[in-house]
């Protein structure tokens, strides 16, 4: 470990575990010449039932405080939020007791949590024999095989003589000096131990940091209450600092919160990077010992941080999980908390009160999950690959979001990352073809989920079809509510679909789909061929609904249906609500239309009557149907072209005449 020369490293932590009575609290005074227990009930009772703390330098720079966490079974959620924050465990054994029950639960938890360093400690050696010592020492190497400890030194020593004490302060301190320092990076977060005021201060927390750093006058929120605050002070092991990291036995004076609206359990955190969740993805890991499968929705109690909630575990890819196997799981919390990825958690039964597992959250969704679902399954696994990859991790966040689009907000907050920070990486995410961006907001799918949309609007527009098969399309708006997908990204499937070919857009921003086979019946499609052909050979003189509805010989709703499906088709063009035109007609309409004015300048209106041969009747609503569409303009009794009209043509009408 390397320190400054400039400061002291202060940032371990040194948790104890063990049984009860088996000299935890008595061995850190021993070591540390302070009692850890801050409570008079537990001085009185002789037990430590609270997170004790007392300080115990390595050496000039390098600095480490000691955790006292309680051992009686009852206080096992202290015990966790305790070790949440631990850096190297001291587990106590003695001598006179041996392994005991919860020698065994803290020592499963302390793996559970991703404690990899510490050394085991044999106390009450002044009770029992040499001999019976060395038997008890040849249980614990049986016990700890395999363990995180296995090739950890086992000292002896003794709370009431002081024998071996100096032994275990100098191997304490030579493993402490080779410890791994912990990095600072990441957005701060502390999980809230205690919550208490101090006269002419206010309002302190404190805890260990988990990641990031926090200076004095930072602004920071209580989550998941959502109450903004503000640094006012700081000490780092009792000692006064201007910043606390990840490591650091840390307590935070805050503005603008009353203690009393602070609790065990909540989280301080950089504000706007973290949201309280009750919905979490996890890998758990069922204990080895226990004699019967964890059943599918099992009532549990979530340890994580220095939370503790009751919820339920959803097993996801297998009907249970047997004695020492590992599964994804969906936890159902029935309060919120506030997590990231790769926190790591203990799940216990609330009664009896034992230690089912526990395991390393992968992630928040705000679904609940169905079970046995291969894509989710195959997302969660992926995420938990690829922990330590931030790229390839935020692709599967954004997989995780299924078939809805995210905005770079909601990924930053996923991610615990400025979106600045992470926009470069959806960029290089998205030129490789892993991502896309829909809308003109940058709003965010994974390309597997865009696959699966585009398949939802081609079922939903056929489904569609075949449900009315007098409409020639669809407007958005029925896709949207057909697929149950969100209208940005209907609108970006249809897009896509149309520049395949796949899909055909109509008027009205309406929508056909290309494989289509169904449709009009034989005799709905005589009378449309009859409507078009009305139409088409009196171009400038078409029939109006009336003398349509004379010439088919059918109630007004069915010629209605009829001539909404040549609108939709763009065979016939409504000019008024009685009138409508043959398309060929309107085309062959603005190319004259255009021509004229283009060659010699504006046209009285009156005389586009004689241009296209029409009566008034066709004359004015005709020459308002261009203006309307941004062909022409009208300047008093003449029409003169639209400024962009040339956008606005069928496309032949601007060309020279050959």
């Amino acid at each position: 470990m390397t320190t400054s020369s400039e400061e002291p490293a202060i940032h371990l932590v040194i948790g104890t575990a063990g049984h009860i009575d088996h000299g935890k609290s008595s061995l850190v005074q021993q070591l540390t010449g302070q009692n850890p227990s801050r409570l008079k009930e537990e001085r009185d009772r002789g037990m430590t039932i609270d997170i004790g703390y007392a300080e115990f330098p390595v050496n000039e720079r390098i600095k480490a405080g000691i955790i006292d966490v309680p051992g009686h079974e009852k206080f096992i959620r202290n015990m966790v939020a305790g070790a949440s924050g631990v850096d190297f465990v001291l587990l106590v054994v003695a001598a006179d007791d041996g392994v005991m029950l919860q020698t065994r639960e803290h020592l499963q938890i302390m793996r559970l949590l991703g404690i990899r360093h510490g050394l085991t400690v044999l106390t009450k050696i002044d009770a029992v024999d040499a001999e019976l010592q060395e038997i008890v020492e040849d249980d614990l190497r049986e016990f700890l095989q395999g363990t995180f400890l296995e090739a950890s030194p086992i000292v002896r020593v003794s709370n009431v003589t002081g024998e071996g004490i100096d032994t275990l302060r100098e191997t304490l301190r030579s493993a402490l000096v080779n410890l791994p320092e912990r990095e600072e990076t990441g957005v701060f977060r502390m999980p809230i131990q205690r919550s208490f005021s101090i006269r002419g201060h206010g309002t302190v927390v404190t805890g260990v940091p988990v990641s990031g750093r926090v200076s004095v006058r930072d602004v920071l929120e209580v989550l998941p209450r959502g109450i903004d605050v503000r640094v006012r002070g700081i000490q780092v092991h009792h000692r006064q600092s201007d910043h606390a990291s990840a490591g650091h036995r840390a307590a935070l004076n805050l503005t603008d919160v009353n203690y009393r609206d602070v609790h065990r359990g909540d989280v301080v955190a950089a504000k706007g990077f973290f949201s309280a969740a009750s919905l979490l993805e996890a890998r758990l890991e069922y204990l080895p010992h226990h004699e019967t499968p964890l059943r599918n929705r099992m009532p549990v109690r979530l340890h994580v941080g220095c939370a503790d909630v009751r919820g339920t575990v959803v097993l996801l890819d297998r009907p249970h999980l047997l004695p020492g196997e590992s599964g994804l799981v969906q936890l159902r919390l029935d309060e919120d908390v506030v997590v990231a990825a790769g926190d790591r958690f203990v799940l216990r039964l609330e009664s009896p009160v034992i230690t089912l597992g526990g395991g390393v959250i992968l992630g928040e969704t705000r679904w609940r999950f169905k079970r046995f679902r291969d894509w989710l399954n195959e997302n969660i696994a992926a995420k938990e690959e690829h922990l330590g990859d931030r790229r390839r991790y935020l692709e599967y966040v954004v997989r995780s979001q299924g078939k809805k689009l995210m905005s770079l907000g909601e990924v930053a907050l996923a991610m615990k990352e400025k979106p600045e920070d992470l926009l470069p990486e959806l960029e290089s995410l998205r030129s490789d073809g892993r991502v896309l961006r829909v809308g003109k907001e940058r709003s965010w799918i994974h390309r597997d989920m865009f696959k699966q949309a585009l398949k939802d609007v081609s079922t939903a527009l056929l489904a569609l079809h075949d449900r009315d098969r007098l409409q020639a399309g669809f407007a958005v708006a029925s896709l949207v509510k057909e697929s149950k997908l969100e209208l940005a990204l209907v609108e970006a499937a249809l897009e896509e679909w149309v520049r395949r070919g796949k899909m055909t857009q109509l008027g009205n921003r309406k929508f056909r789909h290309g494989d289509w086979t169904g449709g009009l019946s034989k005799e709905d499609y005589r009378l449309v061929t009859l409507i078009e052909s009305l139409h088409k050979e009196n171009l400038f003189a078409s029939p109006i609904k009336s003398e349509i509805i004379a010439a088919v010989g059918k109630p007004e709703k069915k010629v209605k249906e009829l001539l909404e499906y040549l609108f939709q088709m763009g065979t016939l063009v409504p000019i008024t609500a009685d009138l409508a035109l043959h398309r060929e007609a309107i085309e062959e309409a603005e190319r004259r239309l255009v021509r004229r004015i283009r060659d010699s300048g504006p046209m009285p209106s009156k005389e586009f009557k004689d241009i296209i041969g029409a009566s008034r009747k066709y004359v004015i609503p005709l020459l308002e149907y261009f203006d309307k569409k941004g062909v022409t303009r009208r300047v008093d009794n003449e029409r003169v072209l639209a400024e962009g009209w040339e956008q606005r043509t069928q496309g032949e009408s601007s060309a020279p005449d050959d």
